[in-house]
């Protein structure tokens, strides 16, 4: 409920920098600082993330979320989100409403879910299921942008820095609110590539990982979020009361483990 009135490590190749001489004399936008000014309370961003991720090293999974980002006071960031999984994986054993696009809205301390695994599961005369506890999205397996600390800790590793564009390599463990739960361990290397406006706002973000396998192709995982629409005004609302149900009143699944797709695991 929204309104809105405004590959791998060889996909982050970056833009080539600028000749010395145009460097000395354009000044470069401070990215951080430029984020800082854009949370505003009733503005926000749209954000476009795919994720791929390769258990095998050959096989392609997709996740794609299309996010509205809202800010209120005390910057807190609120959420819309709408996310559809694709797979080139066998779809044997692969439960049916996987293929549904889920919906999360998160507002005013609560999480609104609808869609995906839900369908079949909520009443007829409801479409939503509030719970009071936080609850992950498929965009939150990746780097929020909007942690605080986050942008300065990819640039304090960055490898190379431009006006428009900077790249590094971070470990992962280092990345506020440790994106990749499940995926990396500790040591495990993060490449990411940063791309800016003229003013510095963040216009495109890329990452890049891979999981040590024993012998065998190491698993991989990359993402990449392009923000469009930077300032324009945003409300995040909740859906209508009376299409939403309590979690702790959803009908139990009826499902068995050996049910469930082979993919869960590393698409968590």
């Amino acid at each position: 409920m929204r309104r809105i009135t405004a590959g791998v490590a060889a996909g982050l190749v970056l833009l080539a920098p600028l000749p010395a001489r145009a460097a000395a004399t354009t000044a470069i936008a401070d990215p951080v600082a430029a984020l800082r000014a854009q949370v505003v309370p009733g503005r926000g961003v749209t954000v476009s993330l795919i994720i791929r991720t390769s258990p095998d090293g050959r096989r392609i999974a997709t996740t794609r979320t299309d996010r509205v980002v809202g800010f209120r006071k005390g910057g807190v960031v609120e959420t819309d989100d709408t996310t559809t999984f694709y797979s080139s994986i066998s779809s044997e054993g692969l439960k049916e409403d996987t293929l549904f696009p889920s919906l999360l809205i998160r507002v005013k301390g609560a999480s609104y879910a609808s869609g995906g695994e839900l369908i079949g599961r909520l009443p007829l005369d409801k479409k939503w299921v509030r719970s009071r506890e936080p609850r992950s999205g498929a965009a939150d397996g990746t780097v929020d942008l909007f942690r605080p600390g986050t942008l300065r800790a990819l640039l304090a590793t960055a490898s190379s820095k431009g006006s428009r564009s900077a790249r590094g390599t971070i470990v992962a463990s280092r990345i506020p609110g440790r994106p990749f739960e499940g995926w990396t361990g500790r040591g495990e290397k993060v490449a990411w590539a940063l791309w800016f406006d003229a003013e510095g706002r963040v216009t495109r973000l890329a990452t890049a990982t891979s999981r040590h396998a024993d012998g065998g192709p190491e698993p991989r995982l990359s993402s990449d979020q392009r923000f469009t629409g930077w300032g324009a005004r945003v409300t995040v609302q909740p859906p209508p009361e009376n299409l939403v149900i309590e979690a702790e009143e959803l009908p139990e699944a009826d499902s068995s483990p050996e049910e469930l797709p082979e993919t869960v695991e590393v698409l968590s």
